[in-house]
Protein backbone atom coordinates (compact mmCIF):
# COMPACT_ATOMS: atom_id res chain seq x y z
CA UNK A 1 0.00 0.00 0.00
CA UNK A 2 1.10 3.46 -1.02
CA UNK A 3 2.44 5.96 1.99
CA UNK A 4 -1.02 8.15 1.02
CA UNK A 5 -3.27 5.45 0.85
CA UNK A 6 -1.75 3.88 4.41
CA UNK A 7 -2.47 7.46 5.56
CA UNK A 8 -5.91 8.05 4.49
CA UNK A 9 -7.14 4.81 6.37
CA UNK A 10 -5.06 5.71 9.00
CA UNK A 11 -6.73 9.29 9.59
CA UNK A 12 -10.24 7.78 8.36
CA UNK A 13 -9.25 5.17 11.65
CA UNK A 14 -8.41 7.96 13.83
CA UNK A 15 -11.35 9.58 13.32
CA UNK A 16 -13.42 7.02 13.78
CA UNK A 17 -11.93 5.91 16.93
CA UNK A 18 -12.87 10.06 18.20
CA UNK A 19 -16.36 9.21 19.33
CA UNK A 20 -15.04 6.18 21.64
CA UNK A 21 -14.99 6.30 25.32
CA UNK A 22 -11.70 4.67 25.01
CA UNK A 23 -9.71 7.27 23.57
CA UNK A 24 -10.27 9.21 27.04
CA UNK A 25 -8.74 6.32 28.27
CA UNK A 26 -6.15 5.58 26.15
CA UNK A 27 -4.97 9.15 25.86
CA UNK A 28 -4.90 9.10 29.15
CA UNK A 29 -2.24 6.33 29.49
CA UNK A 30 -0.27 8.03 27.01
CA UNK A 31 0.05 11.03 28.57
CA UNK A 32 1.14 8.91 31.96
CA UNK A 33 3.64 6.69 30.48
CA UNK A 34 5.07 9.99 28.54
CA UNK A 35 5.24 11.55 32.11
CA UNK A 36 6.69 8.39 33.59
CA UNK A 37 9.78 8.21 30.95
CA UNK A 38 13.53 9.54 32.24
CA UNK A 39 13.44 11.86 29.29
CA UNK A 40 10.64 13.53 30.36
CA UNK A 41 11.54 13.44 33.88
CA UNK A 42 15.08 15.36 32.55
CA UNK A 43 13.39 17.80 30.18
CA UNK A 44 13.46 21.35 30.76
CA UNK A 45 12.44 22.42 27.17
CA UNK A 46 10.07 20.08 25.19
CA UNK A 47 8.08 20.34 21.77
CA UNK A 48 5.06 18.99 21.18
CA UNK A 49 2.30 19.91 18.70
CA UNK A 50 -1.18 21.49 19.16
CA UNK A 51 -3.40 18.55 18.52
CA UNK A 52 -6.22 17.86 16.36
CA UNK A 53 -9.20 16.33 17.16
CA UNK A 54 -8.73 12.91 15.78
CA UNK A 55 -5.33 13.16 17.38
CA UNK A 56 -3.57 12.33 20.82
CA UNK A 57 -5.05 15.31 22.86
CA UNK A 58 -2.18 17.33 23.59
CA UNK A 59 -3.59 19.81 25.58
CA UNK A 60 -4.06 18.25 28.97
CA UNK A 61 -0.92 17.39 28.25
CA UNK A 62 1.19 20.74 27.61
CA UNK A 63 -1.43 22.03 31.11
CA UNK A 64 0.38 19.80 32.83
CA UNK A 65 4.14 20.53 31.11
CA UNK A 66 3.09 24.22 31.98
CA UNK A 67 2.10 23.16 35.82
CA UNK A 68 5.23 21.25 36.24
CA UNK A 69 7.37 24.59 35.30
CA UNK A 70 8.39 23.12 31.75
CA UNK A 71 8.98 25.29 28.85
CA UNK A 72 7.09 24.28 26.70
CA UNK A 73 7.14 24.97 22.39
CA UNK A 74 5.05 24.06 19.82
CA UNK A 75 5.25 24.23 15.93
CA UNK A 76 5.29 27.77 14.07
CA UNK A 77 5.47 26.98 10.31
CA UNK A 78 6.64 28.94 7.64
CA UNK A 79 4.83 27.48 4.30
CA UNK A 80 6.06 29.93 1.94
CA UNK A 81 9.73 28.73 2.76
CA UNK A 82 8.57 25.48 4.12
CA UNK A 83 10.48 25.60 7.44
CA UNK A 84 9.59 24.70 10.80
CA UNK A 85 10.35 26.36 14.35
CA UNK A 86 9.16 26.17 17.56
CA UNK A 87 7.57 28.51 19.32
CA UNK A 88 6.88 28.84 23.61
CA UNK A 89 3.77 28.48 24.53
CA UNK A 90 3.13 30.03 27.84
CA UNK A 91 -0.68 29.76 28.35
CA UNK A 92 -3.07 28.02 26.43
CA UNK A 93 -5.17 30.83 25.94
CA UNK A 94 -2.59 32.19 23.31
CA UNK A 95 -3.55 29.49 20.68
CA UNK A 96 -5.60 30.45 17.85
CA UNK A 97 -5.76 29.44 14.10
CA UNK A 98 -2.93 29.73 11.31
CA UNK A 99 -3.79 30.86 8.10
CA UNK A 100 -4.36 26.91 7.15
CA UNK A 101 -6.57 26.65 10.29
CA UNK A 102 -3.89 24.66 12.29
CA UNK A 103 -3.77 26.21 15.50
CA UNK A 104 -0.53 28.18 16.70
CA UNK A 105 0.72 30.74 18.98
CA UNK A 106 -0.44 34.47 18.33
CA UNK A 107 1.46 35.82 21.44
CA UNK A 108 4.88 37.18 20.52
CA UNK A 109 7.06 34.46 22.27
CA UNK A 110 10.47 33.13 22.19
CA UNK A 111 10.77 30.71 19.17
CA UNK A 112 13.89 28.30 19.52
CA UNK A 113 15.31 24.85 18.12
CA UNK A 114 16.83 24.43 21.54
CA UNK A 115 14.77 21.24 22.73
CA UNK A 116 15.84 18.57 25.48
CA UNK A 117 12.72 16.60 24.34
CA UNK A 118 10.41 16.21 21.40
CA UNK A 119 7.18 14.73 21.34
CA UNK A 120 6.82 13.56 17.48
CA UNK A 121 3.26 12.91 15.73
CA UNK A 122 2.61 11.17 12.88
CA UNK A 123 -0.13 9.20 11.19
CA UNK A 124 1.66 5.58 10.62
CA UNK A 125 4.42 4.03 12.44
CA UNK A 126 6.63 1.23 12.08
CA UNK A 127 8.39 -0.64 14.85
CA UNK A 128 11.36 0.47 14.11
CA UNK A 129 10.38 4.60 14.69
CA UNK A 130 9.65 5.52 11.50
CA UNK A 131 6.75 7.52 10.68
CA UNK A 132 4.41 8.94 7.88
CA UNK A 133 3.09 12.29 8.96
CA UNK A 134 0.64 14.51 6.58
CA UNK A 135 2.85 14.76 3.90
CA UNK A 136 4.62 18.05 4.43
CA UNK A 137 8.04 17.18 5.52
CA UNK A 138 8.25 19.65 8.07
CA UNK A 139 9.19 16.88 11.03
CA UNK A 140 11.48 14.86 8.95
CA UNK A 141 13.35 17.95 7.94
CA UNK A 142 13.43 19.21 10.88
CA UNK A 143 14.84 15.96 12.78
CA UNK A 144 17.47 15.65 10.58
CA UNK A 145 18.42 19.23 11.42
CA UNK A 146 18.15 19.21 15.19
CA UNK A 147 19.33 16.41 17.88
CA UNK A 148 17.26 15.67 20.75
CA UNK A 149 15.45 12.84 22.17
CA UNK A 150 12.58 12.00 20.40
CA UNK A 151 8.96 10.14 21.97
CA UNK A 152 6.04 9.88 19.98
CA UNK A 153 2.02 8.87 21.68
CA UNK A 154 0.11 6.64 19.32
CA UNK A 155 -2.52 4.00 19.52
CA UNK A 156 -2.31 0.29 18.26
CA UNK A 157 -4.19 0.41 15.25
CA UNK A 158 -1.52 3.32 13.77
CA UNK A 159 1.05 0.76 13.77
CA UNK A 160 1.24 -0.51 9.95
CA UNK A 161 4.21 -1.59 7.32
CA UNK A 162 5.60 0.45 4.98
CA UNK A 163 8.85 1.43 2.62
CA UNK A 164 11.30 3.43 4.45
CA UNK A 165 12.73 6.22 2.05
CA UNK A 166 15.41 8.04 2.50
CA UNK A 167 14.44 11.12 3.89
CA UNK A 168 12.37 9.45 7.09
CA UNK A 169 14.04 10.20 10.72
CA UNK A 170 13.21 7.68 12.91
CA UNK A 171 11.37 8.51 16.32
CA UNK A 172 13.71 7.19 19.27
CA UNK A 173 10.85 5.72 21.70
CA UNK A 174 6.94 4.87 21.09
CA UNK A 175 4.69 4.80 23.72
CA UNK A 176 1.54 3.08 22.25
CA UNK A 177 -1.80 2.88 23.92
CA UNK A 178 -3.68 -0.70 23.28
CA UNK A 179 -7.47 -0.03 21.99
Amino acid sequence: MSKKALRHDKIELMKSFMSNDKKQFSDQYLANHLFDTSEYKSAKRVGIVLSMPHEVNTYSIIEQMLNEGKTVFVPETNYQSKEMAFKHVDSLDHIGPDDKGINHVEADTEISNQLDLLIVPGVVFNHSGYRIGYGGGYFDKFLSQNTQPTISLLYDFQLGDFEVESHDQPVEKLIIATT
